[in-house]
């Protein structure tokens, strides 16, 4: 997902699909900009109808609020995330042609892309924002438990897949191994600025210890 906002785009018609969904494209994409530049909680409606170029009646026809809104993007960041990972950890599967297992594969695929967080270490920045309004409001508290649940879903189907390709087996849910592994990457997210030298230092280190956690609990 692109950390500039797009061009604006053009004019809908009433009730096209195609119009609708290039319409919410717009309006996630200035709010992922959005976001990023001035937080969640500082971020209004307005700054991301005016940034995507369309009005409020415009955003209201495809998000209820501003809770639906990053709800949605945070969906969309989790399935990028995850697929880049596949890509990732599945291509040293194939690299590897299954005869290495999992605990060896998964750290193999995230030291190579250890060097090119710092988009994903700028969103996290957002969901701290949004974590710490769920503390008192309800909407956000639902937003964000529903996309973490999800992000922790993708993650597990994964590492069921990689398992299941490596003839692995583990020794706790998968969940819980994937729980484990995004809580060490989100403490490295907060050690820095986003492209710190410290904080890919981090995220190499954070790798390290996931690769123990999955010899311990993998066989």
């Amino acid at each position: 997902m692109p950390d500039a906002a797009p061009p604006a785009a053009a004019p809908t018609v009433p009730g096209d699909a195609r119009g609708r969904a290039t319409t919410r494209r717009a309006l996630l994409d200035a709010a992922y900009g959005q976001f990023l530049e001035t937080g969640y909680l500082r971020t209004t409606i307005g700054a991301v109808t005016a940034r995507a170029g369309y009005t409020r009646g415009a955003f209201y026809s495809s998000f209820r609020s501003k809770e639906e809104l990053v709800g949605a993007l945070y969906r969309s960041a989790n399935a990028h995330q995850v697929a880049r990972l596949r890509h990732a950890v599945l291509g040293e599967v194939e690299r590897t042609r299954g005869g290495v297992p999992a605990a060896d594969v998964v750290p193999a695929a995230l030291r190579g892309l250890a060097g090119s967080v710092g988009a994903e270490a700028r969103w996290f920045g957002v969901v701290t924002e949004l974590r710490g309004a769920a503390v008192h409001d309800a909407a956000a508290r639902r937003v964000l438990l529903d996309a973490q649940e999800d992000l922790l879903a993708g993650l597990a189907t994964l590492l069921d897949d990689v398992l299941a390709r490596t003839g692995s087996r583990p020794d706790l849910p998968t969940r819980d191994v994937v729980a484990v592994g995004v809580g060490l990457y989100e403490r490295a997210f907060t050690v820095d600025e986003p492209d710190a030298a410290e904080t890919a230092a981090a995220v190499r280190a954070a790798t390290e210890t996931f690769a123990g956690v999955l010899r311990a609990v993998t066989r």
